[in-house]
């Protein structure tokens, strides 16, 4: 299959004449798209804009999309070379990101935009990716506490992620009240970005940690579905946390990064897995956030714990139901989209 993948790459430290050919570039195609007039934008970056922005705000300010065979990468991966107008063969940029451009993949349409006093270029890759074969199971619940609950069919130990976040989040609801208080609205705004930036790093941290277990463990990663998971937290405060909770931004980052390597992702449906004992089936409660307690057998475990061994149990079910082995081996290929902090 094709899988496309996007990369964040900041233009750092470019000539002055570049940055100056570049800004005029943007803002001139910015300008375009607003007033009609063409004071001087390279052809090709003119039929782009015309091609993909068909409404237009005046207050909202546009990325240069730069069409693919346009683009070119040099050869040690360090500078991007992009059309403008009045510079034949376009300004080779310097770029840095968090890693290099793969050799092996097609530069697809990319946008460059601008941040207060630089640019980055939102590159845009693909590549043919053979889906593997896989042995084991790794099911992930996405908790209300911790993030990221993850559960290999081989072991039962779990492994939790994102601990830090919910602090995060709360952290920076309390400092948006104070700041709201004090009427500070610009101030708001910038820790806003901050904490998203924040955030979104721990999200990428997480996603690619559960795609190398996946990886060294040859498993295939099971979700649970999304629907519901904010009816589920009670209180004012804590239904505000939860409801800021990025699980829909993890769960792509996490498919996304696993496609890339050729690793299958499931979703399930999760519906009923917070509140079944994943020992014996019956009706339990979870008496706190972090605590689940079976009615029938008395079973106290770790709340999320319970959700990733239901998640795990429910998708082993549903492969023996339709007549596919789990165990020794799971053919990814051919499976399809199916319906207190300790542990044991």
């Amino acid at each position: 299959m094709f899988v496309i993948k996007t990369m964040k790459l900041k233009i750092e430290n470019p000539t002055k004449t570049k940055f100056d050919l570049l800004e005029q570039e943007y803002e001139k195609l910015n300008f375009f798209l607003k007033t009609g007039i063409d004071l001087g934008i390279y052809s090709a970056n003119k039929q782009q804009a015309l091609r993909f922005y068909k409404k237009i705000k005046q207050e909202k300010e546009y990325p240069l999309s730069i069409r693919r065979d346009l683009i070119k990468i040099s050869e040690n991966k360090k500078f991007v070379g992009i059309p403008v107008k009045g510079r034949r063969g376009g300004v080779w940029l310097p770029v840095k990101g968090y890693e290099e451009i793969p050799s092996d993949c097609k530069i697809r349409e990319s946008k460059i935009i601008k941040r207060n006093d630089y640019f980055i270029l939102i590159l845009t890759i693909q590549k043919e990716v053979a889906i593997k074969s896989c042995s084991n199971i790794l099911a992930v619940d996405l908790g209300e506490k911790v993030i990221a609950t993850a559960v290999l069919s081989t072991k039962q130990r779990p492994i939790f992620y994102g601990r830090e976040i919910r602090g995060i989040r709360r952290h920076y609801s309390w400092l948006r009240k104070r700041l709201g208080e004090r009427k500070l609205l610009k101030k708001i705004k910038q820790i806003g970005q901050k904490e998203k930036r924040i955030v979104d790093y721990h999200l990428h941290k997480i996603a690619k940690e559960i795609v190398v277990l996946a990886t060294n463990t040859n498993s295939a990663i099971v979700l649970g579905d999304l629907k519901g998971i904010r009816k589920s937290a009670k209180g004012k405060r804590i239904n505000r946390i939860v409801s800021n909770m990025p699980y829909y931004k993890l769960t792509k980052y996490i498919e996304y990064k696993a496609n890339w390597q050729g690793i299958k992702v499931i979703k399930i449906n999760e519906r009923g897995t917070s509140h079944i004992c994943s020992k014996c089936g019956s009706e339990g409660k979870r008496v706190k956030q972090g605590l689940f307690v079976c009615k029938n057998c008395g079973y106290r475990v770790n709340a999320d714990y319970n959700g990733a061994k239901n998640i795990l149990k429910r998708f082993e079910d549903y492969m023996s139901s339709n007549g596919v082995a789990v165990e020794p081996a799971l053919n990814c290929s051919q499976t399809t989209e199916a319906p207190c902090d300790s542990w044991e």
